[in-house]
């Protein structure tokens, strides 16, 4: 989520600022602040600090150009991805250098034409309300895991029945070939039934804790369907491999937020 933005040369003078919070925040204290932070690392370290996190769910982006000795500033949500907030800020200041260089006279600088060119960048890459996401990661989820429950039964029972697998019955064919065959069709079970749900839901979800908190819900949901199905059985298969199921539903769910983290602003 960006709380606010601005942009300086880095002396500290302000060519343009904008509060996107009804906090108001003291823009000479920050641009201070900013610079010093700047102009600190770049002594010190011989490179700037890019990121500060400033507590209370606040993160500071900031991001130098070299070229025309401007520097511009961010504050956001702690969870924003720094990679995708520097290259919002990259391509806003670029075209900042392109409207006003090289003079870059604040008098000059109109205000509505900035927060055009913010609202440009910021185009598909924020995140609708939470309750709207909610709303729309179940709206998919919920038609496509029966769906995927069910392929997942009728394919395993199509290449049980192709393989013909009741013909392994003695000891050294159960160990040698059908079970590691139950193993892997198990497990390509568990994938198909898990992946694209818990993929989904972590992608549209406002943060970790609520994906995790509806990848449990759509275990427990499958674990329903499982038993309702034509094959029942095949709850055993889930439940057998409970550990292995978990950590496939909450990778492809971590995979889901981490996605989204780079692709949207909170």
């Amino acid at each position: 989520m960006l709380k606010s933005i601005y942009i300086m040369d880095e002396q500290g003078f302000l060519l343009f600022s904008k509060n996107f919070m009804k906090k108001q925040y003291d823009d000479n204290i920050l641009i201070g602040f900013f610079t010093s932070i700047a102009n600190f690392s770049r002594e010190a370290l011989n490179s700037i600090v890019k990121n500060v996190d400033l507590g209370e769910n606040n993160k500071l982006i900031l991001y130098p150009n070299v070229e025309e000795n401007l520097l511009g500033a961010a504050i956001v949500n702690s969870n924003d991805n720094n990679e995708l907030v520097s290259s919002i800020l990259k391509e806003i200041m670029l075209e900042f250098v392109n409207l006003y260089a090289p003079d870059y006279d604040p008098e000059k600088v109109i205000q509505e034409d900035i927060e055009k060119v913010i609202n440009n960048n910021l185009k598909g890459k924020t995140l609708t309300s939470p309750f709207r996401r909610l709303f729309l990661s179940w709206i998919i989820v919920g038609p496509i895991t029966p769906f995927l429950i069910f392929l997942s039964i009728y394919a395993t029972v199509f290449i049980y029945e192709t393989l013909d697998l009741n013909r392994l019955l003695t000891p050294e064919q159960l160990f040698t070939r059908f079970m590691p065959a139950l193993i892997l069709l198990s497990t390509a079970n568990i994938i198909l039934s898990f992946l694209l749900p818990n993929l989904i839901l972590g992608y549209l979800s406002p943060n970790w804790k609520i994906a995790l908190i509806n990848s449990l819900i759509h275990f427990t949901l499958s674990i329903v369907l499982y038993s309702v199905s034509a094959e029942p059985n095949f709850v055993y298969i889930v439940l057998g491999q409970l550990p292995l199921t978990l950590i496939f539903s909450l990778f492809f769910m971590f995979l889901g937020t981490r996605l989204s983290s780079k692709r949207f602003l909170k």
